[in-house]
């Protein structure tokens, strides 16, 4: 049996096995991935970051969760990170979430106990004053050809946000099983193939809240990520009855999902029918952000900024119109009055503004016909006269619908 070195604060170790394997645990009663995060943060000479973070809910192709069941143990490829060009160190960031905007308990990190390659290192980081939102606690970096790890203690009573400025990266503050926060467009880097994401883990009782919108008498379109893992599904329009929805269809692939209800629903929007050198087009949306400062139908405006995704994705545009976490399943509308995508993300970095994105038509359209739903023709509206956005507002809003769901 190999002999545990315990590390103390201050203390370097060599890690001898660099495809290492790395667990996590916390003697009070929180858990990591519902009230506790971490994540790995690669870093330049200069400690400043390289690229984004592996999350307990983003994990990349050189740090994974070893078991989806156990979101706290993880299996880090040492040498396919370090090969990237620019990464000199890799540091691990226990934090716990908080998101001021939503009625959260209040959440403090006291202490983390991690072990590495089965035990044969452990080390215990105790939180050494009140309040501590964040700490960095270890860090791994490569000497004459060797990986180490130093145990650190770095706490911070503000949380990840103070960390920011310093590695000069944003990074994801927001609780993850919450739908307060749009899934990141990262999030479809970090899962190449969609089907391979592990299914989301929502707490009994738990309530989140996104957009969607009426395409025919008794089906909407809204999001994926909006109705995943909900027990209970209901729409909401001011002046109407509440109504139970029941999933039709879902894709993670494209991020989408049909819903049905029981009773006719009072009027719908067409999707795009065929669309060419909209690029530059304006467009406007309508959805439900941030519902629980305000549940009424908001319009923005933008144009169409790009024709792909991130990293060239063609199933999704990109968008300028401000969108909000609740955004989640608002259709993009052409001056026609025409649906030529769906939100479904929205990129966070210092660096970016509104480099938002939206699912296709042509892939909405794809999931209505294999859903076996047979939508009405419409007569080519692309010599119509263009709407001002008023009027877009007003034809199109008895189609939206403030979706909520409970876990």
């Amino acid at each position: 049996m190999t002999a545990q070195t315990t590390l103390v604060l201050g203390a370097n170790a060599v890690i001898a096995d660099s495809s290492c394997s790395i667990a996590f645990s916390s003697v009070s009663p929180l858990r990591f991935g519902q009230q506790l995060g971490l994540l790995w943060l690669p870093l330049d000479a200069n400690r400043q970051a390289v690229c984004s973070p592996a999350y307990l809910h983003e994990p990349k192709d050189w740090a994974t969760i070893d078991d989806t069941n156990n979101p706290s143990k993880w299996q880090l490829n040492l040498p396919k990170l370090f090969e990237q060009q620019g990464v000199h160190f890799l540091q691990l960031i226990a934090y716990a979430y908080d998101e001021p905007s939503l009625n959260l308990p209040a959440v403090e990190l006291s202490n983390v106990c991690l072990t590495l390659n089965d035990g044969a290192l452990r080390y215990d980081f105790t939180a050494r004053e009140r309040h501590v939102k964040a700490a960095i606690i270890l860090e791994i970096y490569q000497r004459n050809g060797q990986f180490k790890c130093r145990a650190l203690g770095e706490a911070s009573t503000q949380g990840l946000t103070s960390l920011e400025q310093r590695v000069q990266v944003s990074l994801d503050v927001r609780p993850p099983n919450t739908h307060a926060r749009i899934q990141a467009a990262q999030q479809q880097q970090a899962y190449p193939h969609n089907e391979m994401r592990p299914p989301r883990h929502v707490q009994a009782g738990e309530t989140w809240t996104g957009t969607a919108f009426a395409i025919d008498p008794y089906h909407l379109l809204t999001c994926y990520h909006v109705i995943e893992s909900a027990q209970m599904i209901g729409i909401r329009q001011q002046g109407q009855p509440d109504r139970e929805a029941q999933v039709v269809l879902s894709d993670i692939g494209s991020d989408s999902a049909i819903i049905r209800v029981s009773d006719p629903l009072p009027s719908h929007i067409p999707l795009a029918q065929q669309c060419s050198d909209i690029l530059g087009e304006t467009i406007i949306t309508l959805g439900f952000p941030l519902s629980g400062l305000s549940s009424q139908l908001q319009v923005t405006q933008g144009c169409i900024s790009g024709l792909t995704g991130l990293n060239d994705d063609i199933r999704y545009l990109q968008f300028t119109a401000p969108i909000q976490p609740g955004s989640s399943g608002s259709p993009l509308l052409l001056p026609t009055g025409e649906v030529v995508g769906m939100v479904t993300a929205s990129l966070v970095h210092e660096h970016a503004q509104n480099m938002n994105y939206a699912v296709k038509f042509q892939l909405l359209s794809a999931l209505i016909a294999s859903a076996g739903i047979s939508l009405e023709s419409i007569s080519d509206s692309s010599s119509a006269m263009p709407l001002t956005t008023p009027q877009l507002s007003k034809q199109s809003r008895s189609a939206l619908w403030l979706v909520g769901c409970q876990g």
